[in-house]
């Protein structure tokens, strides 16, 4: 019984943390580069995937700059980056790999995070952006990861973030508009 009391302090401790990320007022909108977006989101987790020997492949085709929530897009980042984390060393893959790949379509940005993990059941697939879904053992997620994540981006950031399985794993795009300037 204390192990379940202590499983649920934790979870609710997550959850409070999610949380009070995502309801942070201030954030204001910056002009940044996708590039600079996914340097703030690796200077967070970058070291975690290095020491878990997680392969990252960057592959940067995105040159002008974007108004956007800069910082709210990282924590998508950093979440999507997480969850790819916890599948590959949950899965034991061997040579466990991300791609992040960023590209430009007319006047959208996007995003394109892939892993080697596996992906996702086509009977849960549809339910991963459900408030309090989760794929994970019951300690280690809130469900409310990719739920926020989505939330974020499709009404914060007038884009969509969408999944599909692919090759050997998963690979999530994130689509924004921002206001695009080159300079």
């Amino acid at each position: 019984a204390i192990g379940k009391i202590e499983n649920y302090i934790q979870f609710l401790t997550t959850t409070i943390d999610d949380f009070r990320n995502f309801f942070k007022p201030n954030q204001e909108q910056e002009k940044t580069t996708l590039y600079d977006i996914i340097d703030g989101a690796l200077k967070l987790i970058g070291k975690s995937l290095e020491v878990n020997r997680i392969i990252l492949h960057v592959e940067d085709k995105s040159k002008n700059t974007i108004l956007t929530y800069d910082k709210k897009i990282i924590q998508v980042l950093i979440n999507i980056l997480k969850n790819a984390q916890d599948a590959i060393l949950e899965r034991k893959v061997e040579e466990g790999t991300i791609w992040i790949r960023t590209r430009e379509e007319g006047a959208s940005f996007v995003i394109e995070v892939e892993d080697n993990a596996g992906g996702i059941p086509l009977d849960i697939i549809g339910k991963i952006f459900d408030p309090y879904f989760s794929t994970k053992s019951e300690k280690n997620g809130t469900g409310l990861g990719l739920y926020m994540s989505k939330t974020i981006i499709e009404e914060h950031c007038h884009g969509f973030l969408k999944a599909e399985n692919c090759n050997k794993g998963i690979k999530f795009t994130i689509k924004i508009q921002g206001e695009m300037s080159v300079n």
